[in-house]
């Protein structure tokens, strides 16, 4: 009940400031286990997606999150997964979110290892690509767009702008029980498809767009 009184009150305060658009909720696999992977342009992100994918999530976030004030509760009240080494990966991080997956349940990270201060997507770790292989999870590719604007690098009072949450169609990911040093590069295809995929997102254009009101 805590986690969906979250949702409900991160809802009224995204309606405060300009309101979410949202596309393809549809594509939200509502069971069993799944990976969210988002580009990231702002700390509001991880608050974007908790709000308005119907899926309880546990977020795998970089281990600076944990030390700005507010959302650092927020992170550790629904058992976020730190991550030490965005560039190398965090293997005992990994073995959780594996855990959480293997019991049906659905993480949501960014691979780009950090915000995006100008935007841009930037090449993704491939970490996301090693849970997805070794569950068999599902992979949702997700894009925001807009909360640059709100919620800009450095800043901490938002502004009133309009978010876009857009999810495309979910790829399936044949389940590996043994991930060899000649199999990296179905690493880098996987991570390469979904990377292209969020990118893809970014840059369309709807006619209609599901308008998420509260």
């Amino acid at each position: 009940m805590l986690y969906f009184l979250t949702k409900l009150l991160l809802r009224c305060f995204f309606s405060l400031t300009g309101g979410v658009k949202a596309r393809g909720l549809s594509n939200v696999q509502k069971e069993g286990p799944l990976i969210i992977v988002s580009n990231h342009q702002s700390i509001l992100d991880p608050l974007v997606i908790m709000a308005f994918i119907p899926r309880k999530l546990r977020f795998i976030a970089a281990a600076y999150l944990f030390r700005i004030p507010g959302l650092n509760i927020l992170l550790r009240l629904y058992g976020a997964i730190p991550v030490n080494d965005a560039k190398r990966g965090d293997v005992s991080s990994l073995k959780k979110a594996l855990r959480t997956l293997k019991k049906g349940g659905a993480v949501a990270l960014f691979p780009e290892g950090g915000v995006s201060v100008d935007g841009k997507l930037r090449p993704f770790k491939p970490g996301f690509a090693y849970l997805a292989l070794k569950s068999g999870a599902q992979v949702l590719p997700v894009a925001i767009r807009g909360t640059k604007d709100v919620l800009p690098v450095g800043k901490y009072l938002p502004r009133r702008g309009r978010i876009e949450l857009i999810m495309g169609k979910a790829i399936s990911v044949e389940k590996k029980g043994k991930i060899s040093e000649t199999e990296k590069r179905i690493f880098a295809e996987t991570s390469k498809k979904i990377e292209e995929s969020i990118r893809a997102l970014l840059f369309c254009k709807f006619e209609e767009v599901n308008y998420v009101k509260n």
